[in-house]
């Protein structure tokens, strides 16, 4: 027992000491990682993009909002995911130990059973959310300068948000029928911002006979543990032969036929967001593929992770330095506003972490698609809206710096992150920490290999700064009273 207790306690210090620094980016990166594995997702590289003109907004929309919520909002836990189990098991040597473990369901060391398969589809029955009324949060978040949403119609849960003709596992059994999907699409329109719709083609209900619920780094760690079916018992034999044939041909005509749906009843759709490539099969292919996608909706966006090809980049949770952009190619970087994607009762990350990120992406002509989730009732929770109030006043006073912003010219370099509009540079001053405020102190800004500028601003209150210049090499002074406790921008106009 002292061994096990040795091992548990090694681990959950080696899982503390993973959100310093830098080891937060390899923890999310193996995370992220391991699920695009277990999902199938294809490679980030991408070809090109589409030239429809109703696409072009893309590259410069800047902010997006991405919306996780499915019948996990009942409980406030993660989506899907709680459903693969002994992600963080320790290796296990004794077998009575194994056993123990099977026996009591006790896959996280916990001292108590994990929640099976079963047990999370069955919230389906309490999800019933009576306060969901999206235009209202939506136009929150037009104000705050999101430019486009990406709804989660269907996660690897396998329950769809819309009554869907395809499958026994929707509104359409649970709620009557309501679409909240529409609700959604038509609460967009209202607030003048773009259409996004994600769906995962994996979906761990309809084929459950032959998903195994054991997390993939639980089979790293003990492969000697039996597959888990979805009570978390071992599991018996899968589908074979025929009926394993006509299984996938059944899963292939779902998937296209709830595809075809998000794609024709719902009006003009902005973006598609697949995640993950349905397991069907050689001998049973889609019945729909990008070509009848881009008939059914021309100037829609498509993301690569199903069949690979697809007009964008998609980071997820770590984005690196230098994301080495081809020219002209287009991505996003998505992550979590409270290291969760959909609503669970935490803090959200300070709002200076956000707009680093935020920065980041932009400088390099990336999206930010930051995910938040509603709660089981429909609505947001308190530290969202205050979130949109955030953006908003920074939005107003610097958004300028965020908007159809590139890269430096070549030749040209800054002390710190900077951009390039036309003629104008933008500085971003950024907090030493990026999760506390900001404490203001006297800030010296270089840039290297630029004209002599006409003047020298504050963006957030068009204060003019002084500065020095001579030799390509600009110096900027930005005293204590010039700065706010959030990160600031320094506009140079050249």
């Amino acid at each position: 027992m002292k061994n096990y207790l040795q091992i548990i306690l090694a681990f959950q210090l080696g899982v503390c000491a993973a959100f310093s620094g830098s080891e937060e980016a390899k923890k999310n990166t193996a995370i992220v990682k391991g699920q695009h594995g277990e999902i199938g997702n294809m490679t980030e590289t991408v070809s090109g993009h589409t030239a429809h003109p109703d696409a072009q907004w893309f590259p410069d929309a800047g902010l997006g909002l991405f919306l996780h919520w499915s019948i996990c909002s009942v409980e406030s836990m993660n989506i899907s995911w709680p459903m693969m189990v002994g992600a963080r098991l320790p290796r296990i040597e004794d077998q009575a130990e194994r056993d123990r473990i099977i026996r009591e369901r006790d896959w996280e060391l916990k001292g108590k059973p994990e929640m099976t398969p079963m047990d999370y589809w069955a919230m389906a029955k309490e999800f019933n959310p009576q306060n969901y009324h999206p235009d209202h949060w939506l136009a929150k978040a037009k104000a705050a300068g999101f430019e486009y949403v990406v709804l989660t119609t269907k996660h690897h849960d396998g329950f769809a948000m819309w009554p869907s003709a395809y499958g026994n596992f929707s509104t359409k059994n649970y709620m009557g029928g309501r679409d909240l999907v529409k609700e959604f699409v038509d609460g967009c329109r209202k607030a003048d911002i773009k259409v996004g719709l994600y769906y995962s083609p994996p979906d761990w209900y309809f084929d459950r006979e032959n998903v195994n619920f054991t997390h993939r780094n639980l089979r790293k760690s003990n492969p000697e543990l039996s597959p888990l079916d979805y009570n978390l018992q071992p599991k018996g034999s899968s589908m074979e032969g025929e009926e394993l044939a006509a299984h996938q041909k059944a899963y292939a005509e779902m998937v296209s036929g709830q595809i075809r749906e998000l794609l024709t009843n719902y009006g003009k759709i902005d973006i598609l967001w697949f995640d993950g490539n349905p397991k069907v099969g050689d001998s049973a292919k889609l019945l729909i593929g990008q070509d009848e996608m881009r008939r059914l909706q021309p100037g829609m966006v498509i993301n690569p992770r199903m069949g690979g090809n697809g007009d964008f980049r998609t980071f997820e949770r770590h984005l690196p330095e230098d994301p080495e952009l081809k020219d002209g190619e287009w991505a996003e970087f998505c992550n979590t506003w409270n290291f969760n994607w959909p609503y669970v009762d935490k803090d959200y990350r300070h709002f200076n972490r956000v707009l680093d990120e935020l920065i980041r992406c932009r400088i390099h002509g990336i999206n930010y698609l930051l995910g938040i989730g509603p709660k089981a009732d429909g609505d947001l929770c308190y530290r969202a809206y205050e979130g949109f109030d955030l953006f908003e006043k920074w939005m107003k006073a610097n958004g300028e710096s965020v908007t159809g912003v590139k890269p430096l010219a070549k030749g040209e370099d800054c002390s710190t992150y900077a951009s390039q509009k036309g003629d104008v540079c933008y500085a971003y001053l950024m907090p030493s920490n990026i999760w506390e405020d900001r404490v203001p102190r006297p800030e010296t800004i270089e840039f290297t290999g630029v004209s002599k500028p006409k003047q020298v601003l504050m963006l957030h209150n068009d204060q003019a700064l002084p500065f020095e210049y001579g030799n390509g090499v600009l110096s900027i002074s930005v005293a204590n009273e010039m700065q706010t406790k959030y990160a600031d921008v320094i506009k140079v106009e050249l």
